[in-house]
């Protein structure tokens, strides 16, 4: 034991230094901006994000527009390396000591209660006509106290793959394809474990480590059984729902045997991998992983195979799917903040928005794509997304989110781990809880 316990402690470790050394990167990059910002004419400003293809080409074709006026410069916080948290603790940084080496940045849309203290008020920037413009379902996240505070950039939402090739090669695959193909019940799709004669493969993989990741997994099944938890009864967690939600994905580990130990120890990127090369079935994940996985793809011939499928319901509950997604704040610090306005409202063009939906695999956040007749000509699944966002629910929008998230998420992975019980996660998360709000001036 002791030896075990010697190499998680040496992972941890290593897991602290790379982290570190990414700060540092991130940090020493900056530094050199802002010592080599232009004294000529051109407007040079520093956009941070996880640039993707979609990213690349509309920052290429804003810069070539105004070649010679105005440069877009990307900070890279790719996937593989940044997970949400981390990404998140070194933007807040960054925006702690009113650096001005960040002038735009994309915030998971969790973020923007948080953020919004040290950042620009955007209702000033953008009239009437440009909001309507943008679907409420996106826009919905980025007001603070009434006032817009951010737009969106973009939209995804929680689903699960699966391997159909897999499931085809079952004894009633046909019947099982034709299943998965609707909205079932976590009764059914434990059922469909049941049934499988090939049991060698890992059933359901979905992302359990000490994050947000987590939490959408959770969340997912707490607002399907009771879809007004936190409007009802808030961040109080020593309840019924909030205890069955939880117990669900402990069981998925330690009771049912449909998801394998080692998914406490995986992020997003992690899961996917692991997922693919250990031949699973089923993956929770998010509807932009068969665009994100491209570029770095596991195994080209596996991927094929992928399809995808409704996020299991709580029985006697609704379907539910977390929406996530990525939306645009302008640090107070910025002192490029005209150009910067010009460029958000360039990525909020329907071509733009065309180009982060077929490169990014997100769904667009302009009411054209959903009413359009051109555009629901030309990309005819847009009503499945339809249907898709009308089971999304939206994660609880108040400034203390991400510290409670994270309390949540250190508690529930030591119970999907086994190492406390249902009962003792939930009623430390709410005594944490209480004890950080006693702590808060």
């Amino acid at each position: 034991m002791a030896s075990v316990n010697g190499k998680i402690s040496s992972s941890n470790q290593a897991l602290g230094i790379v982290v570190l050394c990414a700060i540092a990167m991130v940090y020493f990059a900056i530094f050199a901006f802002l010592f080599k910002r232009p004294t000529e004419h051109v407007t040079e400003f520093y956009f941070a994000d996880r640039m993707t293809e979609a990213h690349r080409v509309l920052i290429d074709q804003y810069n070539a527009l105004h070649k010679g006026k105005v440069k877009v410069i990307p900070i890279d916080f790719p996937n593989a390396d940044f997970s949400t948290d981390t990404r998140k603790e070194i933007i807040a940084r960054s925006l702690r000591g009113d650096d001005d080496g960040i002038d735009l940045l994309a915030v998971d849309v969790i973020w923007v209660q948080r953020f919004a203290k040290w950042c620009e008020p955007l209702g000033k920037y953008f009239t009437d006509d440009e909001r309507k413009r943008i679907t409420p379902i996106a826009l919905r996240s980025c007001y603070h106290d009434g006032e817009l505070v951010a737009v969106p950039l973009d939209l995804d939402e929680g689903v699960v793959y699966y391997r159909a090739d897999l499931l085809a090669k079952e004894y009633n695959g046909k019947d099982l394809l034709q299943k998965v193909q609707g909205q079932i019940s976590w009764d059914e799709f434990l059922k469909i474990k049941k049934e499988l004669r090939k049991s060698s493969y890992p059933f359901y993989v979905f992302p359990a480590s000490d994050y947000e990741g987590l939490i959408c997994c959770y969340i997912e099944i707490l607002l399907s059984e009771k879809p007004d938890y936190f409007t009802t009864i808030g961040f109080r967690f020593d309840t019924p729902e909030a205890r069955n939600a939880l117990r669900l994905l402990v069981d998925l580990v330690h009771k049912y045997d449909a998801t394998p130990e080692i998914v406490s120890d995986l992020t997003e990127v992690p899961s996917y991998e692991y997922f693919i090369t250990h031949d699973a079935l089923f993956l929770h994940g998010w509807t932009t992983y068969d665009q994100d996985f491209k570029a770095a793809p596991v195994d080209t011939v596996k991927q094929r195979n992928l399809k995808k499928m409704p996020v299991p319901y709580y029985s006697g509950g609704k379907p539910a799917s977390v929406f996530g997604g990525w939306n645009l704040m302008v640090p107070k610090a910025s002192k490029k903040k005209e150009a910067v306005i010009d460029f958000i409202k360039f990525l909020l063009k329907d071509e733009s928005q065309e180009i982060f939906y077929t490169k990014g695999g997100y769904f667009p956040i302009t009411n054209s794509f959903y009413h359009d007749s051109l555009y629901l000509r030309k990309y005819p699944e847009i009503s499945a997304i339809v249907d898709l966002m009308k089971t999304g629910v939206h994660r609880p929008s108040q400034e203390e989110y991400t510290k409670d998230s994270k309390i949540m998420s250190r508690y529930f992975y030591l119970a999907i781990k086994g190492s406390i019980t249902v009962d003792e996660a939930v009623k430390n998360v709410d005594a944490s809880i209480e004890s950080e709000r006693s702590l808060t001036p």
